[in-house]
């Protein structure tokens, strides 16, 4: 005959097992893997991240190891297979991740730092340039020139771009223009125009901000032929499946004291950070329907 006592016992014994078991969906990896999209030159812009970088390892007592990512389709697919925990992202890389099933979740962006070009301290611009002495100063007048891009899944710099040349002209963005090039980062697109290897560029306003902080470039030295509606700046987002406390902590760093990031901030014309969430990029989601 079977115990009743003994099952009793066995049942409750499973069930303290089963309390103080770790969760088997849960995870914590060592290192963090940390990505970035490619905004600008990657060396530059580590260095840039280091202070964050450094304050992340601190909290959260372990190495970060940052993953090298040349395009920003590349942070898509690490973030799809698991090997990028933590990230930044543009706003449409954000949503083409969500659209291909990513287990991601918004933390925070950057409280952006006004500027010549950035009227907003949580929003900026797709922007359209050209060197103000080749004279061009209609966008019918690019019409059959060259234009640089910087990243296919760079929401200011391809995405809403090719969304504007279609509603403004009629015309599909690679039909409109007699050739067009990747950049490869904002950064670099901006050179591109700069140094007169093409007719203009679609950059965003706050890499248009910065090259003017760093005496790269003036603002009287462009046109700016289109301009967008506002759109929420990039985000940084983790995989949902790391453990809740783990979660915390890196919460902690963004929105906590970042009293030891002042100088980062300064140095890449942001003020701090802001919280973030999925609605906020919204409209942007809109453009890439989730799948059935």
């Amino acid at each position: 005959m079977k115990n009743p006592f003994r099952s009793l016992c066995a049942g409750l014994a499973l069930t303290v097992v089963a309390l103080h078991a770790p969760a088997a969906t849960c995870e914590d990896p060592r290192p963090l893997r940390l990505a970035l999209v490619p905004l600008k030159d990657p060396t530059t812009q580590l260095a840039q991240y280091r202070p964050l970088i450094r304050q992340l390892e601190i909290a959260l007592d372990r190495r970060i190891e940052t993953v090298p990512a040349t395009s920003y389709g590349a942070v898509i697919e690490g973030l799809l297979a698991g090997g990028i925990d933590l990230a930044e992202l543009g706003p449409a890389s954000y949503a083409i991740a969500m659209h291909r099933g990513a287990h991601i979740a918004p933390i925070a962006s950057f409280r952006l730092r006004a500027g010549p070009a950035t009227d907003s301290t949580t929003s900026y611009y797709p922007l359209l340039i050209t060197r103000r002495a080749a004279g061009l100063t209609s966008l019918e007048g690019l019409r059959g020139t060259t234009l640089s891009l910087t990243d296919p899944a760079s929401t200011s710099g391809a995405l809403l771009p090719r969304k504007a040349i279609q509603q403004l002209t009629g015309t599909p963005l690679d039909s409109y223009f007699q050739r067009v090039t990747f950049a490869g980062s904002h950064d670099r697109a901006i050179d591109t125009v700069q140094k007169g290897l093409v007719d203009a560029a679609f950059v965003s306003s706050t890499s248009v901000d910065e090259a003017i902080r760093r005496g790269r470039l003036r603002m009287e030295d462009l046109h700016t032929l289109w301009k967008s509606n506002p759109i929420p700046y990039d985000p940084f987002v983790h995989r949902t499946q790391l453990c809740p406390a783990l979660v915390v902590k890196i919460r902690q760093v963004f929105l906590g004291d970042v009293s030891a990031l002042q100088g980062m901030f300064k140095d890449l014309g942001m003020t701090g950070f802001v919280p973030v969430s999925d609605a906020q990029y919204r409209e942007i989601r809109a453009l890439f329907p989730s799948r059935p």
